[in-house]
């Protein structure tokens, strides 16, 4: 079901919330697919809640494995593209769908 809810965010530019190690984050899903160790994850950038070094003002991206995604839900935020020139790669071996 994750898997799903993520995909239809990034097609439709919607934001999510979720728990996700122990703590509670808003953000904005911009690729899907699998980690290097095959594992489904999303690439998202991070604009609200809480995360473990602490998030910047601005936000930052961040990368979830999907199985420690804890009560995920569609907010009512407006999605967020993030800084290009932060934007990872390399975090995702394969991916399903992008922005």
């Amino acid at each position: 079901m994750p898997y799903a809810l993520i995909r239809q965010a990034i097609l439709q530019r919607r934001s999510l919330s979720a728990e996700y190690e122990g703590l509670q984050r808003r953000f904005s899903p911009h690729a899907l697919g699998r980690n290097r160790a095959g594992s489904p994850a999303v690439v998202v950038f991070q604009y609200a809640g809480a995360a473990p070094a602490g998030l910047p003002l601005a936000g930052d991206w961040a990368c979830f494995q999907l199985d420690g995604l804890r009560n995920l839900t569609v907010n009512d935020d407006v999605w967020l593209a993030g800084p290009i020139a932060g934007r990872p790669s390399g975090w995702l071996e394969s991916i399903d769908v992008s922005v």
